[in-house]
């Protein structure tokens, strides 16, 4: 998806980590971390007065660096299939997916509920035929992750190695069938229903209000 950008590597290569210079990694922190780039989220029970008095004195020094800038990433989309083969193993690590919507598109909401129907929760379609009924995988999860002008849906799976492409094959199946048949109303609203309370239970604790606020801020 990401072939010639940052997005594109988990780590660096160890010809890329024998190459950095001590001046470089120090230019790199200079330019991307100060308070311009800063946000502070404070979520709880407190005394604001005191809060922001404690954090505008432990921060107020802070030099400001660059401002945020907006990366210009665009995922390559097309049909292929990567092998990295591994001898003996005794599951294969089946990731599939493919560009999307970001967040900040009219149906992305429609797409978090397609995602947890298709593969994205626990009584998903994808699950439920690959888990449930062929026994395929313990704990396969769809996701769409959310980059800013870069999100992509991935399904991954970590399966028995003989059924490997048995597995390809079901979850084919299902992107093709939710393609091709709308969901009963019962089964979508199951889904619904499901979304809606997770929605409250991750904004019922602190980190969850301050991580939403935080994607609010971003999109």
């Amino acid at each position: 998806l990401f072939p010639n950008s940052p997005n594109g590597r988990l780590f660096p290569t160890p010809e890329m980590l024998q190459s950095y210079a001590l001046e470089q990694v120090r230019s790199f922190h200079d330019r991307n971390f100060g308070a311009a780039r800063t946000s502070v989220y404070v979520v709880g029970r407190f005394d604001s007065d005191a809060v922001e008095s404690a954090i505008r004195t432990s921060l107020g020094d802070w030099k400001a660096g660059e401002p945020p800038t907006k990366p210009s990433v665009t995922p390559v989309s097309k049909r292929a299939l990567y092998f990295i083969e591994r001898a003996d193993a005794v599951q294969s690590t089946l990731n599939i997916g493919l560009p999307t919507i970001d967040a900040a598109h009219a149906d992305f909401l429609g797409l978090t509920v397609m995602n947890a129907l298709l593969g994205g929760s626990f009584g998903s379609r994808i699950t439920s035929n690959i888990r449930e009924q062929k026994g395929y995988t313990y704990s396969p999860s769809s996701r769409v992750d959310s980059q800013l002008g870069a999100s992509y849906w991935v399904q991954v799976a970590d399966v028995t190695t003989k059924d490997t492409g048995a597995s390809i094959k079901e979850i084919l199946f299902e992107i093709d069938r939710l393609r091709n048949e709308a969901p009963s109303v019962d089964e979508l609203r199951g889904i619904q229903n499901y979304l809606a309370g997770t929605f409250v239970l991750r904004n019922s604790a602190r980190a969850g209000i301050a991580q939403q606020l935080a994607i609010l801020d971003l999109y």
